[in-house]
């Protein structure tokens, strides 16, 4: 039964239908995945998915061996009406991870948190701009606890998190609008 998943097999069905997705996130689970080494310590495979469909700016579903997934964030889930403990991730949010959550249409399966590396330049090129009297915003689709903390890594002044893909150009037109100069 799907309540019986072990983690690997969590791991496996997410990375099989994150394998059709472009999104940066996806990319780290099916690397994770297909990394040959750990290919070897656990029973990890991608499986052949049918039916997928993105779900912009929530995450994705698909089906696998004739059962139905959904992948993605709170929204996503929020969306399917599925009961979740939310604040089960905010100890991992606040540390600038990202939850991706697997779910069936009846009830939330697990999660995995994924995070951003910060390349050792990106502090360094903050500061730069700081220097030239430049504020620097992040706008994101992430978790705003988990942009907040890799923000503040680096020296952001600001984030603006939740935000849609489609969405990201008005946020830019809003502080256009306040008389900001945005590049």
């Amino acid at each position: 039964t799907l309540s019986d998943l072990k983690s690997d097999e969590l791991v496996s069905i997410l990375a099989s239908l994150e394998k059709k997705s472009e999104h940066p996130i996806a990319h780290a689970i099916v690397n994770y995945v297909e990394d040959p080494v750990r290919t070897q310590e656990k029973n990890l495979k991608i499986s052949e998915v049918s039916s997928f469909e993105s779900i912009q700016g929530k995450g994705l579903k698909g089906t696998v061996n004739n059962v139905e997934y959904f992948a993605g964030n709170v929204k996503l889930v929020q969306d399917l009406n599925l009961t979740f403990a939310v604040s089960r991730l905010e100890q991992f949010t606040a540390q600038g991870k990202t939850p991706v959550i697997l779910a069936t249409r009846e009830r939330v399966l697990g999660f995995v948190m994924v995070a951003d590396e910060i390349k050792p330049e990106s502090k360094q090129a903050v500061t730069d701009l700081h220097k030239l009297g430049i504020k620097v915003v992040m706008l994101t689709g992430d978790d705003e606890k988990a942009a907040k903390h890799m923000a503040g890594l680096v020296g952001i002044d600001e984030v603006i998190a939740h935000v849609l893909p489609q969405d990201k150009l008005a946020k830019i037109k809003e502080l256009q609008a306040q008389g900001k100069v945005v590049a």
